[in-house]
């Protein structure tokens, strides 16, 4: 038995649980196409895998449903990777652990997965389904979460459907018609070192606890980040007192905004406990400011018993630290056209020493020592997207470092006579007895990318209730996968 027996429809759950099992972290993708491959060949049906490892499925049309369009349900192979600091797991072997907590599926500790493994799970499951429906394909694409890579060398020969449904939606009830586009800037600061100063008293620096979330889909709720919480405590702390700075990490993907940051630094002896005064003035400041948003904010310092050897040159040190409390982060404006809509955005999403050249998460192909910081902006407009990532640009520069613009990728604009749009909206209704929310999301799909490979590609997007994706507290609203799970169905009926 699994913990997901009796849930409905119990062939999604299936393919759900055992997606669990399979390792997939972005460019790790080679477990979850040989599970869709083998289940197309238990089937009989035919599948294509292009160069760079896109797989796509085709089910034939059921007898008299032969002069339906085909339609290709689409979603990404690849999850974001994040655990919680003291969850002792392996991405690249170890199945994901579950909980059913409150009507939830949540994971213990990581990312579910969810994202995206219920595009998958729906796929296979409809290809495994005995409904009478026309031809239809199933789309997986590799490495969505850190470049949209597959969409973008997808070989658009493989698809012989001209109507695309993405299940990468996270709002249920929500139909989706349009997205933002995006880019990261990232940047690579010069460091030095010096010995450790004598007379000096060590602490480490540690803000934990926040919620983090996807910085496209959740941008927009003021929660706290954790590098410009941490940066805003050291900057000042600088200024206050001597300091030495010999340690300073946080964040995690590009597209997950902070939970946690952690700096070492020195304080004058002198000064300890002047330090020890504001640095608990502080913590009680971002308390009350994040009192409503962030219940769980932790912060704290503490001695260091066995010193670090080595801090950062005092110009070093500026250098970072300005850069760091400089680089904006949340949302830079608001769509005028969309109520609620953000229109443009930046997260400061990722900072750390890279030894040589390597990372936790950042690299560079020099094989210097340098500090590294990460950003991700996202646009409706592509003049706005490309204004936000010089100024993050600027910055960097300022800071006398080198920058690189990575991974930009359009956006996909709303098509007022989209036909499977129509059908959708009377097919929900017809279901539900209300109307779908139609929206565009300021998150990333591949969407924007796919439907620039074609002529003409009819698209909308929608799925189950999701939260928190992109975080350990990622989770699945288990009552609304029946839900969508049905108004697919309809859908290609319908068509």
């Amino acid at each position: 038995m699994s913990i997901v027996d009796g849930f409905e429809p119990a062939v999604f759950w299936k393919h759900f649980y055992n997606l669990t099992r399979i390792p997939r972290g972005s460019g790790n993708e080679a477990g979850v196409r040989k599970y869709a491959s083998d289940f197309a060949e238990k089937h009989g049906f035919n599948y294509k895998v292009d160069k760079i490892g896109n797989i796509i499925i085709k089910k034939p049309a059921a007898p008299g449903k032969e002069s339906s369009p085909s339609v290709v349900l689409q979603g990404h192979m690849d999850m974001v990777c994040e655990k919680n600091r003291n969850k002792v797991h392996d991405f690249l072997k170890d199945p994901i652990s579950l909980v059913v907590e409150d009507g939830w599926l949540k994971a213990d500790g990581t990312t579910l997965g969810a994202d995206n493994g219920v595009a998958i799970a729906f796929g296979l499951g409809v290809l495994e389904s005995q409904e009478e429906l026309g031809p239809v394909e199933l789309l997986l694409t590799v490495d969505e979460e850190t470049g949209l890579t597959g969409a973008f060398e997808l070989d658009p020969k493989i698809v012989d459907s001209r109507i695309l449904i993405n299940l990468d939606s996270e709002e249920d009830g929500v139909i989706y018609v349009g997205c933002a586009g995006g880019i990261n800037t990232e940047g690579y600061i010069p460091v030095e070192f010096e010995t450790a100063p004598n007379n000096f008293n060590e602490f480490n620096i540690e803000l934990t606890g926040l919620k983090g979330g996807h910085s496209g889909g959740e941008i927009h709720l003021g929660l706290g980040n954790a590098l410009t919480l941490g940066s805003r405590f050291l900057w000042n702390a600088s200024e206050k007192f001597e300091t030495k700075l010999s340690f300073i990490e946080g964040g995690g993907k590009h597209n997950a905004i902070p939970r946690e940051f952690f700096a070492s630094i020195y304080v004058d002896e002198k000064d300890t406990e002047a330090f020890a005064k504001y640095a608990e003035s502080y913590k009680e400041i971002i308390s009350e400011e994040f009192k409503l948003l962030e219940p769980n904010l932790s912060f704290t310092i503490s001695p260091v018993k066995d010193k670090s050897k080595e801090v950062f040159s005092t110009e070093t040190a500026k250098r970072i630290l300005n850069l760091m409390y400089s680089i904006p982060h949340g949302v830079i404006k608001l769509s005028g056209v969309l109520e609620g809509l953000v229109e443009t955005s930046t997260n400061f999403a990722r900072a750390e020493l890279l030894k040589e050249g390597k990372g936790v998460e950042g690299s560079n192909t020099t094989g210097k020592t340098e500090f590294f910081v990460q950003t991700c902006q996202r646009s409706s407009s592509e003049t706005e997207l490309h204004d936000i990532a010089d100024r993050i640009r600027a910055c960097i520069d300022a800071a006398g470092g080198r920058f690189e613009f990575k991974h930009e990728y359009p956006g996909w604009d709303p098509n007022p006579n989209s036909k499977i749009l129509e059908k959708t909206k009377k097919v929900y209704s017809d279901l539900f007895g209300t109307q779908a929310e139609i929206k565009a999301i300021h998150a990333g799909l591949e969407c924007g990318v796919i439907g620039k490979k074609f002529d003409s590609m009819d698209m909308i997007s929608f799925g189950p209730e999701l939260s928190n994706v992109h975080t350990p507290g990622e989770k699945i609203q288990i009552s609304t996968v029946k839900k969508a799970w049905n108004l697919l169905f309809e859908i290609l009926k319908a068509v």
